[in-house]
């Protein structure tokens, strides 16, 4: 079941700055005035005085205005929004990785002030810029990653990270751990979570009929646990519970030859074991254009593909095609779910 979303397609969708030494700005500033998204109504959640430096390097018609409630938004797709976010304590401006607990304490507070917005419907969701792990932790916020603490901000018990891209969606049954610690997280009870989760996506995303395929975690899936067992004792197991439970699902299927499956149309979602069973498939079919969606929680919150790419920060060449897509998307789920409420 599908949670309830809150969202309002008469309010902007807010972009979190991410960390201020990344590329998010950058990706932020060059989609701005994309005509496929120039009336998307939007706001950034950031620093203005970071935003303004970076549109006058590489967006000089962008004007930037620094408001104080999301309320205050301008529809004039030539002006910027931003919105600084509520700390306890002051934030300092900062355009370099070397202030670490400051760029954590930025993208935390982004977040946060962009999900307390989304719970009160002042905006539509959220497009997440990049953050980065180590900063984020610098500042004592102990989370894996965005799609944890945006699970935490919202409450939320049962959730997941999907990545969109090309022909490919694929769920994640693990995500941010260390690849010796897979196997034993792999238990019937987390695959049958992500497998209805899967099934919860493929609605949110206006799938009609469905088909859903599980990675096997084992080369050939374990070839009768010659190579391992938990196709086994977990997989399999998971997938015959939801079966029972009406939905369509195939599985566990050698990953070496699912991948090239669904991308030729025969599933609508995987679901993956692990982070980069999943997330090299996709990005090699569309690196730079690939989407982060989390699934489960009861906002719109869409995201790049990518990281902070602090190597090429400043040197104009990051490329903000995810960015467009995460907006996209992000307005045509408001759109959606906003259709769906009213049947």
């Amino acid at each position: 079941m599908s949670p309830h979303i809150l969202t309002n397609s008469e309010k902007p969708l807010a972009i979190t700055m991410g960390d201020p030494g990344g590329i998010g700005p950058e990706v932020i500033v060059k989609s701005w005035l994309n005509p496929e998204i120039q009336k998307v109504d939007r706001i950034v959640i950031g620093d203005p005085e970071i935003m303004k430096d970076v549109a006058r390097r590489y967006e000089p018609s962008l004007v930037v205005r620094t408001i104080t409630d999301a309320e205050e938004f301008s529809k004039d797709p030539g002006v910027m929004d931003v919105m600084i976010p509520s700390l306890d304590k002051p934030l300092e401006s900062i355009i370099t990785e070397s202030n670490r607990l400051m760029a954590g304490r930025w993208s935390y507070a982004c977040v946060r002030q962009g999900v307390e917005l989304s719970m009160v419907r002042k905006v539509a969701g959220i497009v997440t810029a990049p953050l980065n792990k180590k900063m984020l932790h610098a500042a004592g916020y102990q989370y894996p990653g965005h799609t944890e603490l945006i699970a935490a901000l919202t409450n939320t018990e049962h959730y997941g990270m999907m990545l969109v891209g090309g022909p490919l969606r694929v769920i994640l049954v693990t995500t941010h751990i260390p690849f010796k610690d897979i196997a034993s997280k792999i238990t019937k009870e987390r695959v049958l979570e992500t497998i209805r989760l899967a099934k919860q996506a493929t609605e949110y995303l206006g799938l009609e009929n469905p088909k859903i395929a599980v990675a096997a975690l084992n080369p050939h899936a374990g070839e009768a646990s010659l190579f391992g067992n938990e196709e086994a004792t977990s997989i399999f197991p998971a997938i015959l519970e939801a079966r029972s439970e009406g939905i369509e699902v195939d599985g566990p299927i050698p990953a070496d030859t699912l991948y090239a499956k669904a991308a030729q149309g025969r599933y609508s979602i995987v679901v993956s074991q692990y982070h980069d069973q999943g997330l090299i498939p996709l990005k090699m079919l569309s690196f730079g254009q690939g989407i982060n969606v989390t699934v489960g929680i009861p906002i719109i919150r869409t995201s790049v593909d990518h990281g902070t790419a602090y190597d090429i920060v400043g040197k104009g060449i990051a490329n903000p095609g995810s960015m467009t897509e995460a907006v996209k998307l992000a307005h045509e789920l408001v759109l959606r779910v906003e259709k769906n409420t009213k049947k």
